[in-house]
């Protein structure tokens, strides 16, 4: 394979990534109105560990935690931004 190929293989992988990342927006959207219903707390810092956890004990690499963990810090801040914006 050449780098032409390779980088091609990248953007269909980006393609995938920025599709599941709006998926994932979406249901925070709808957790953002049944907190929103029930009068609940936005931010859960339990939950943010919890999600830190699973995916660092999935992690196989080549990626390190510490990448994984910023990629999702920003992640969940974009989704915080969006339950905020239901209130």
């Amino acid at each position: 394979m050449d780098i032409a190929q390779l980088r091609k293989e990248i953007d269909s992988l980006d393609s995938k990534i920025v599709e599941l990342l709006n998926e994932r927006a979406k249901i925070v959207l709808k957790i953002g109105e049944i907190k929103k219903q029930n009068r609940a707390q936005v931010y859960v810092p339990n939950r943010e560990r919890e999600v830190y956890l699973r995916i660092t004990s999935q992690n196989k690499g080549p990626l390190t935690n510490d990448c994984l963990m910023a990629v999702y810090r920003e992640l969940m801040a974009g989704s915080l931004v969006l339950e905020k914006a239901i209130k």
